[in-house]
């Protein structure tokens, strides 16, 4: 698969399941590849979300708009599947804006698709309950840091999710993530870290 810009998503895949021809060959012919720039809108509200999205390079980021304040609900990396996930499995009007943080190579899978890969084979449910497993712990291990964590640990754990994130995010994204002020953050990443025990929330 030398040269194929398929190749990230389908060594993806096939660490969980292995990929006939037949099926690489369908999704060469299916699949949109596509670069945006930064601050690209990916998904907007009132959108109904019929495709699902791989991140091959960049960063994402969605979020909420309310009286003009938008709020970070979630960060993708290299490597992730994401769309919104509440519209596209029940075709309802999503309320998220998706936007690129970066630069971002893109590939996007048509809902239509994974319909017709998960009927003709179960094996795609595999592909499918990794995707939605991954995503509802990472929306439990955010929603346990803001109740048994204070802003400093939430900010130091979001470090060790996301090792590299405070480098590729402007910090007023990650302030909005951790439901803190820019300021408050700046003060917290002006102190001297501490250690923290952070297995309460892994160990959700």
């Amino acid at each position: 698969m030398e040269n194929n810009p398929l190749t990230q998503l389908i060594e993806n895949i096939e660490s969980l399941f292995p990929l006939n021809d037949s099926e690489i060959l369908l999704l060469k012919d299916n699949l949109n590849i596509f670069n945006t720039d930064r601050e690209s809108s990916i998904i907007s509200p009132l959108s109904v979300a019929d495709k699902l999205f791989f991140l091959q390079k960049g960063v994402v980021r969605s979020f909420y708009q309310k009286d003009y304040k938008e709020i970070n609900t979630e960060f993708f990396f290299e490597n992730e599947f994401f769309t919104a996930f509440t519209s596209f499995l029940t075709q309802e009007k999503t309320n998220l804006y998706f936007q690129c943080i970066e630069q971002c190579d893109l590939i996007s899978i048509p809902k239509a698709l994974m319909d017709k890969l998960l009927r003709e084979d179960t094996k795609w449910n595999i592909l499918l309950n990794n995707i939605l497993a991954k995503e509802y712990i990472k929306k439990c291990r955010r929603e346990s840091s803001f109740l048994l964590m204070d802003a400093n640990e939430r900010y130091h754990y979001f470090l060790k999710q996301f090792p590299d994130a405070d480098t590729r995010i402007p910090l007023f994204h990650i302030a909005s993530y951790l439901g803190i002020s820019p300021e408050t953050l700046s003060r917290i990443r002006s102190k001297k870290i501490n250690q923290i025990d952070l297995s309460q929330v892994n160990n959700i």
